[in-house]
Order: C-alpha cells, then sequence, then structure tokens
C-alpha cells in the first residue's frame, strides 16, 4: 500500500543515512586525531584508563626530573670527596718527612697550610643550587637537615599513590661543620721502662766496644758480661712496661663536626714506643713545634689523616651505592614510562590503516544513501500518474 502522508521508504533510507553519517562523522575524526577514544563518550573505561596512565605517566616524569637534580647533587659530593681523598694523601706524604730527623718542618708546615686550604676549598666547592653536604652548619636555628631526601618513584597500588625516596645522611659524610665542641685527650703512657732500657743500651754499647779492643782480660770480660746481663735485664723490664703501659693507654673522646675539622683521639708512639695520647683535627695540624726528640705529636697525625680518609674512602664508597641507586632508579623511571605510553596507545589510538578502509566504505554507503533517500522521495510523485485522465 502507498500513502502520500507516510513515505516509509522515506524514513527508513533518512534513518540508515544518519547512521552513515554518524559512522563517517566517528571514522573521520578517529583519522583527523589518530585515537579512536579521544573523549569519555568514545569508551568511558578506555578514557579513564588512559587518562590515569596520562597522570602517572606525567608524575613519574616530574619524578625523573627530581631524582636527576638529586643525583647532580650525590655527583658533586662524590667528585669533592674524590678530590678531599687525593688532598689526604699529599698530606700524609708531607706528614711522613716531618717524622725524620733533621726535616725542615717550617717549610713542610707551609705545603701543609696550602693543602689545608685546598681541603676547604674542595668541601666548599662541592656545591650544587647553593646546597652543600660536605661543609654545613648545623648550629640550632640555621634549619639544618641532616637527611636528605631524593624522591625516587611513583608508584599507584590499589588506587593508593605511594612516593618513595633515596635518603642520604649528611652527618655521615660532612668534611667541615661550624658547630663543633671540643673531644677529650686520652691517657698516655708512661716511659720508665723506656729511659731504663736506653740507659743500659749505652752501657752495653760501650763495654762492647772495649771488649773488642781490649785484650779481653778476665776483668774485661766480667765488665762485659755484666753490661750484657744488665742490659738483657733492662730489655726485658722495658719490654713488660712497654706492653703493660699501651695496654692501659686511652686515646679520649672524640668532639663533634666534620670529618676534617673534629678534634679525634689518636696515639702517636715517642722514640721508645710507648703511646702518647693527643686530640687532633686535621683542620689545625702544626708541626712547627715539633722536636726531634720527640716525634709522638708527627706520628699521631700521621695516624689521625690515615684515620680520616679511611672515613672519607668509607662514605665515598657508601656515596657511590647511592649513585648506582639513582641511575638504577632513573633507568627503571624510563622503562615505566615507556610501558606506560605503549599501554595507553593500546587502549585508545586508532588503527589507521583499519580506519581508512572504512572511511571509504562509509563514503560509498553515503553515497548509496542520498540515492536510496532521493528514490523514495520520488516514489510519491509516481502515485499522481494514477490520477492522470
Amino acid at each position: 500500500m502507498s500513502s502520500i502522508l507516510t513515505n516509509t521508504g522515506a524514513l527508513t533510507a533518512l534513518q540508515t543515512l544518519k547512521l552513515t553519517n554518524q559512522s563517517l562523522e566517528d571514522s573521520s575524526n578517529h583519522v583527523a586525531t589518530g585515537q579512536k577514544v579521544a573523549t569519555a563518550k568514545d569508551s568511558a573505561a578506555y578514557w579513564s584508563i588512559a587518562t590515569t596512565l596520562r597522570s602517572d605517566n606525567s608524575s613519574t616524569g616530574a619524578v625523573k626530573d627530581a631524582l636527576s637534580l638529586g643525583g647532580n647533587s650525590v655527583n658533586v659530593a662524590a667528585q669533592g670527596l674524590s678530590k678531599v681523598g687525593e688532598i689526604l694523601t699529599k698530606i700524609s706524604g708531607l706528614l711522613a718527612g716531618a717524622a725524620s730527623v733533621g726535616a725542615d718542618r717550617f717549610k713542610l708546615q707551609g705545603d701543609i697550610d696550602a693543602q689545608l686550604v685546598n681541603l676547604k676549598q674542595a668541601a666548599a666547592g662541592a656545591t650544587l643550587n647553593g646546597e652543600s653536604w660536605l661543609s654545613v652548619d648545623s648550629t640550632s636555628g640555621n634549619g639544618y637537615q641532616n637527611v636528605r631526601k631524593i624522591v625516587s618513584s611513583f608508584t599507584r597500588v590499589q588506587g593508593n599513590i605511594q612516593i618513595d625516596s633515596i635518603e642520604v645522611n649528611v652527618d655521615d659524610i660532612k668534611l667541615y661543620d661550624k658547630n663543633t665542641t671540643a673531644g677529650t685527650t686520652g691517657t698516655s703512657a708512661g716511659a720508665t721502662g723506656g729511659t731504663t732500657w736506653r740507659t743500659a743500651e749505652t752501657t752495653f754499647k760501650t763495654a762492647t766496644a772495649t771488649w773488642e779492643k781490649s785484650s779481653r782480660t778476665d776483668t774485661d770480660k766480667t765488665t762485659y758480661d755484666a753490661a750484657v746481663a744488665s742490659y738483657n735485664t733492662a730489655k726485658t723490664t722495658y719490654e713488660s712496661d712497654l706492653k703493660t703501659k699501651n695496654a692501659s693507654a686511652t686515646t679520649g673522646t672524640d668532639g663533634t663536626g666534620g670529618l676534617l675539622n673534629k678534634q679525634i683521639g689518636v696515639f702517636g708512639e715517642d722514640e721508645n714506643g710507648y703511646k702518647q695520647a693527643y686530640s687532633l683535627s686535621v683542620d689545625t695540624i702544626r708541626i712547627t713545634n715539633v722536636q726531634d726528640t720527640d716525634l709522638s705529636k708527627v706520628r699521631a697525625y700521621i695516624n689521625l689523616v690515615d684515620k680520616v680518609t679511611k672515613s672519607v674512602t668509607s662514605v665515598a664508597a657508601a656515596l657511590g651505592g647511592k649513585q648506582s641507586q639513582v641511575d638504577s632508579q632513573k633507568n627503571f623511571l624510563d622503562t615505566l614510562q615507556k610501558a606506560n605510553t605503549t599501554s595507553i596507545g593500546v587502549l585508545v589510538d586508532a588503527d589507521m590503516e583499519e580506519e581508512s578502509t572504512k572511511l571509504k566504505a562509509l563514503q560509498v554507503q553515503q553515497q548509496l544513501g542520498v540515492q536510496a533517500l532521493t528514490i523514495a522521495n520520488t516514489s510519491t510523485q509516481q502515485i499522481l500518474s494514477l490520477f492522470r485522465g
């Protein structure tokens, strides 16, 4: 049945054309944007996941920037410690020269002073963005923070965000600290046995020389044997006294400050091997008043520099571990960002080959739809022919 009031064919063709146009518009948008899910209406679930991943990627990028900045601070501190280690080795060599009898300690002190200046410059120069980890001031009220945190990761687990960090305790690596307290000097070992032994040794050497040059009579032999016996007795007494006295010697307590400017309790042996206690700091090495008759203070400085060098080496190794941790985390964040980017692409990126094929097919459907609508609209004209005479 045909009707001039309701053109069912035209309505059907119109509806089909509208759907085709909508599909064509969607496909055109996919081609134009390169995305099959550009807004929430395209796919609410995929759009939501992709939006969250983009947010996480942005946060991960910020963490990478913070990690790079913090890693640079670690690198600068590590380079400063390496330079300080080299300078301490030079100072140790100068002190070894000062431990010789007849050494020009005034000239050596000048060389040491120059190296001490180099130490301060190396520590102060290891600064990034106005922040130094090697030269600090921990005085109360200065806002000093001993634990420096480097943001290292951003994770989202079951919707909950977690920020982790790599921590560096500046108190463990600082070389200079304006906030210092004095240490206490320990107990030295007495040298009474050594004095007796040296006297007996002199007598023994004299008697030996006399015996070798004499006619070796009974009297000479008696004198020589007595000198030998006295020497052996004195030596035994000395060795026992040295062991006992050195075992009872104490180094005292260390002061506070940085590794290079705090007072540290150390021993220096006197000419007889007895431990002499000192409280010294690398920052204030002074050897000009040391006499050849007692080089224990120079030996104490040598022990001090050796102890501090070991500490610097130890903290440099620990900081190297932090450097490795930072580099490893940066590589992981790079991998994570790429994985997130790939996941976003899988969810929202359009398949351009597929969209191109679909676009051409829809264009053909659109043309056919227009023709079908035209045919449907002209069908009513044929009804007029029925009423012509």
